[in-house]
């Protein structure tokens, strides 16, 4: 079962694998690094099938470490599929960025993703918030994603035993 914030062996194996790339990173505040933490808030700005389809691949590096609350893939092709096949059930979504940190080579991206549902009326939309573990190689591209959020209140909640059951959670908590 895949959790997502369980340090297994391949989480502990990646930042392994990653570290080595963390003395590449560009200097903080270069155009270097402003340039590469722009492609990524272009890749999530834009969430369309489009822009997905045609830049996952020039943000992420063939071989990555991608692991979000729901599924863990290692190359750039599987993400792209990935996140392609999350636009099935949306009428339109949206992350908006609202902070970038840096420690070393290891930078953190503080987000609202905004979902618009087809279920729902059209824009209606549900908000989440989360983070973002991310390292990039010496060509700026992502090598390591990590996301810390919980899908309870926005995903889970519209599969109905889920719904109950979290309900229940919450009201015994």
């Amino acid at each position: 079962m895949h959790t997502q914030t369980t340090p297994d062996a391949r989480y502990l194996q990646a930042l392994t694998q990653s570290e080595s790339h963390l003395k590449e990173s560009p200097e903080p505040g270069s155009e270097a690094e402003s340039a590469m933490l722009e492609r990524v808030a272009a890749l999530y700005s834009d969430y369309s099938y489009e822009n997905l389809s045609k830049n996952v691949t020039q943000v992420y590096a063939e071989k990555t470490y991608f692991r979000d609350a729901f599924k863990h893939f290692e190359s750039a092709e599987s993400i792209r599929d990935y996140l392609l096949a999350g636009l099935n059930p949306l009428e339109n979504a949206e992350f908006v960025f609202n902070r970038f940190a840096r420690s070393g080579g290891d930078y953190y991206l503080d987000w609202t993703m905004r979902l618009d549902f087809k279920k729902t009326p059209t824009g209606t939309w549900e908000e989440s918030i989360g983070v973002t573990h991310m390292r990039f190689n010496s060509d700026g591209k992502v090598i390591f994603h990590q996301d810390y959020w919980d899908p309870t209140d926005i995903v889970y909640r519209r599969i109905p035993i889920a719904k109950q059951l979290i309900a229940f959670v919450k009201g015994k908590m």
